[in-house]
């Protein structure tokens, strides 16, 4: 019996090779897209659930302390915070913390006293229970003293090739010279003390070393601080104890040991830093859901992902499949003139309606096996230019991953029973007498079901459509917003305070043709790393968060920043070294006027009982990612006293218009880098990529979704055509005898598009509020964001109408200028 619907299957195609190709490339469409989706959203859900004990690992994150009016959380914590898990919850099993140290420039001399050295930027410290907690392998060294004793350091497999190649590198010393924010510049030698599996791409915490968190004097004599806020800190749960419990307990805990930082650095009581509403609170997340649910969270240690992608690539899958197989409909019943005699001939043998039905299901059963096969291939084809567009590494392996076989047997009977469907029960219950004399009709109701079916192709194409043209213009609106400077034409030279020479370097810089400004800084927009809590002078009963920068009297001219009030720094005036700049959000934060009163005011640092005149006032500018509103923010001089990470950035600002000269501007910036910091390896970055950046995750959605969106119209379209073709099948004779009392070629054309334009226009109109809906809950996940305008649905809209004009047009008229004599040669 196989055999048998095998061999019709196989004659059918090639009888009807256009409709069978169409077909094909239909549910091949939705296969690939299926696949494509499936395998995107399964990488995503897997992320951190490798660990062992994943599903008792909570992150403590917390109020956001160094923002106004900020509802975001931080994923960030003070090192006292683990000693204050540890003492009062007994439910925690293990408290762990991850600290990211920086930059270290790491050597390794070889036996032959070659040198191997790199810039080592995914450093992570780690508390000496850390592979307690955490599941990553190791390959060599033990894992309860990996991390035990002071300069001791991990490596993974990958960092263990670069620097020793094939040799064992358990034992090796490595020279590390600390060049992270708060290190002193000095060198220290480190012992590799284990090796671990290079970090899957589906981890959130990743690293090329581990280095103990002992290592660091610092860090240690700072475990009663809450405001070093530069670590994450994990706790694993008991395994009888509930999150809810931890929850539970976690509120207590800033009142009773935050006091200490807040009285030490503030001069304040808790109950006085909270009186004006302020916060301080912990939270526990669960680490598993961290890469997709912290859209509120400014995290540490990696980027992280939505939930709202998935939902809305989880639609768009489940809408493609529905698209194939009414695609599939559309095409078996546009051949239904053929197919009801050939149905008939088989009741009138003897078949039955139930043989019927299952040879069209059988049918539908064959063309979507072909089409898996097909779309299998297909997809291994397309995934290496899918993971370069959506930034992935995924793979397709069916041998390795039997979900895969499972998903894609799955949608094969899914689809071949919704594609199925229609054809045998419409194709199997008709009178055999009336079909063989041809006067057999579709009815109404099966018009009214076709027509349903292409609305709602073009509905969710519509939607498609809309939403692919408003994510494009909301990224746009962030890749061109002003920031409150010029972020164009500048280049950041890192690792400035590799340069012994600072001044001198500056000008050789500067002389570099095209240069048009040099200045130095200890942070870059759009990162900014210093901030503490600040007191306008004589007012000691309230503290205020305040991010700043250390920095030059080319800082604020080499940005373009705008000057509201005051000057700028002045290399004739000395005392501007204990002075500072402040932006228009920090003076009313500290409860003055930006104008000029300002001036002359000071600031009083708790942490250094330091006071600091404002000598001016710059305008609010973006110094972090368009994720986070402005905050309070100062510019203090660079060799002003004011605490600070020890990084250091050379700005550079190249003249407009210059494209052509980037490139030997670069060559030139790199030849006087090695001039001053000698084999030091260069490194630099362009801040407006740099502010791009942070929206990666976001772009990698917007070509993922116009991937799928083509792939759904082209779908439609497939559905049209066959809706086209099965209509002027139905409507030849109609055709034949309106040109014979005198229609014309034009008005039959009109007679024809005018009812599936009609169709298109429904669907527009019955999707827009569906649109408006997604976009709507999709922008408010940004802080600064487009409106959303009529033109983006009449786009969609109008082209949806030229592409169905253009498909059915040239049908119509095909069909409208047969000869009347041929189709009415039988009446």
């Amino acid at each position: 019996m196989l055999k048998y619907h095998v061999l019709l299957f196989l004659r059918n195609m090639r009888r009807q090779k256009l409709f069978s190709a169409i077909n094909l490339l239909g549910l091949t469409a939705g296969i690939v897209s299926t696949l494509l989706i499936y395998l995107y959203v399964q990488h995503e859900l897997s992320y951190d659930r490798f660990h062992a004990n994943a599903d008792r690992i909570y992150r403590i994150n917390q109020t956001f302390i160094w923002g106004e009016n900020d509802d975001h959380l931080f994923s960030s914590t003070g090192p006292g915070v683990a000693y204050a898990l540890d003492a009062e919850i007994p439910e925690v099993e293990q408290v762990t913390r991850l600290h990211p140290t920086g930059n270290f420039l790491v050597s390794y001399t070889d036996a032959k006293h070659e040198a191997h050295a790199f810039d080592e930027g995914k450093i992570l410290a780690a508390d000496s229970n850390f592979f307690s907690v955490f599941s990553f392998p190791l390959v060599k060294g033990n894992a309860a003293t990996a991390l035990t004793l002071a300069r001791s350091v991990v490596l993974t497999e990958e960092t263990a090739r670069r620097y020793f190649g094939n040799e064992d590198a358990l034992g090796k010393l490595l020279e590390v010279k600390d060049t992270s924010p708060n290190g002193d510049g000095s060198i220290q030698t480190y012992q590799v003390t284990a090796v671990v599996k290079d970090i899957p791409s589906n981890s959130y915490i990743d690293f090329d070393m581990l280095v103990s968190m002992n290592s660091f004097e610092a860090i240690t004599k700072s475990s009663w601080s809450w405001i070093w806020t530069t670590f994450e800190t994990f706790v694993l749960l008991d395994k009888h104890a509930t999150p809810e419990a931890l929850t539970a307990k976690l509120p207590i805990l800033p009142r009773k040991y935050a006091e200490t930082t807040l009285r030490r650095i503030m001069n304040q009581s808790f109950d006085e830093y909270t009186r004006n509403g302020r916060k301080w609170e912990l939270f526990a997340q669960p680490f598993t859901s961290i890469r997709l649910y912290s859209d509120d969270i400014y995290n540490r240690l990696n980027t992280v992902g939505s939930v709202v992608i998935l939902y809305v690539l989880s639609g768009v899958e489940i809408f493609i499949v529905l698209l194939s197989c009414i695609n599939f409909m559309n095409l078996s019943t546009a051949q239904y003139t053929r197919r009801i005699k050939e149905s008939s001939l088989r009741k009138i043998l003897g078949s039955d309606r139930a043989q019927l039905a299952v040879h069209f299901f059988t049918e539908a059963l064959l063309f979507c096996a072909l089409a898996a096969g097909v779309g299998l291939a297909v997809t291994q084809l397309v995934l290496p230019l899918f993971n370069v567009l959506t930034g992935n590494a995924l793979h397709l392996n069916l041998f390795m991953d039997a979900e895969i076989l499972m998903v894609l047997g799955a949608l094969i009977l899914i689809m071949s029973a919704l594609s199925g469907s229609y054809p045998a029960i419409f194709l199997s219950r008709f009178s055999p007498v009336e079909a063989m004399k041809g006067t057999l009709r579709t009815g109404k109701q099966g018009k009214m079901l076709r027509n349903g079916l292409v609305m709602f192709q073009f509905a969710i194409s519509m939607v498609l459509i809309v939403c692919t043209v408003v994510v494009f213009q909301q990224l746009s609106f962030l890749a061109n917003k002003d920031v409150g400077f010029n972020r164009e034409n500048l280049v950041v030279v890192k690792r400035g305070e590799w340069i012994k020479d600072r001044k001198t370097f500056g000008h050789a810089l500067e002389g570099i043709q095209h240069v048009e400004d040099v200045a130095w800084a200890t942070s870059v927009p759009p990162r900014l790393y210093d901030g503490d809590q600040f007191q306008a002078e004589g007012h000691t009963d309230k503290t205020s968060s305040l991010n700043y920068v250390k920095a030059d009297e080319q800082y604020v001219p080499t940005l373009k920043l705008q000057m509201v009030v005051g000057r700028n720094f002045s290399n004739e005036i000395p005392a501007d070294k204990e002075r500072v700049i402040l932006n228009e959000n920090a003076v009313q934060a500290f409860g003055w006027n930006v104008d000029e009163s300002v001036l002359g005011k000071k600031i009083f640092y708790p942490g250094m009982e330091k006071t600091y005149e404002v000598v001016g006032v710059v305008k609010d500018f973006h110094y972090w990612a368009l994720a986070a509103p402005v905050q309070p923010m100062g510019i203090f001089h660079m060799e002003g006293s004011v605490f600070s990470n020890q990084q250091q950035f050379a700005v550079v600002r190249v003249e407009a218009g210059q494209a052509d000269a980037w490139r030997n501007v670069l060559a030139s910036l790199e030849k006087e880098w090695h001039v001053f910091a000698g084999d030091a390896p260069f490194q630099y970055e362009f801040v407006d990529q740099a502010f791009a950046e942070a929206f990666k995750g976001q772009e990698q959605f917007a070509r993922a979704l116009t991937i799928f969106a083509a792939m759904a119209i082209l779908i439609a379209c497939f559905g049209l055509l066959g809706m086209i073709i099965y209509t002027l099948e139905q409507r030849t004779k109609e055709i034949g005898i309106r040109k014979v009392v005198g229609a014309s070629v034009w008005s039959i054309w009109v007679l024809v598009v005018r009812e599936y334009t009609g169709l298109i226009l429904v669907s527009v109109v019955v999707s827009t509020p569906l649109c408006i809906y997604l976009l709507s809950k999709w922008l408010e996940t940004f802080e600064y964001k487009v409106p959303l305008t009529p033109w983006a649905f009449v786009l969609a809209a109008g082209s949806m109408l030229a592409t169905s004009i253009i498909i059915t047009g040239y049908h119509v008229l095909k069909a409208a200028l047969m000869n009347p004599v041929a189709v009415l040669k039988d009446e």
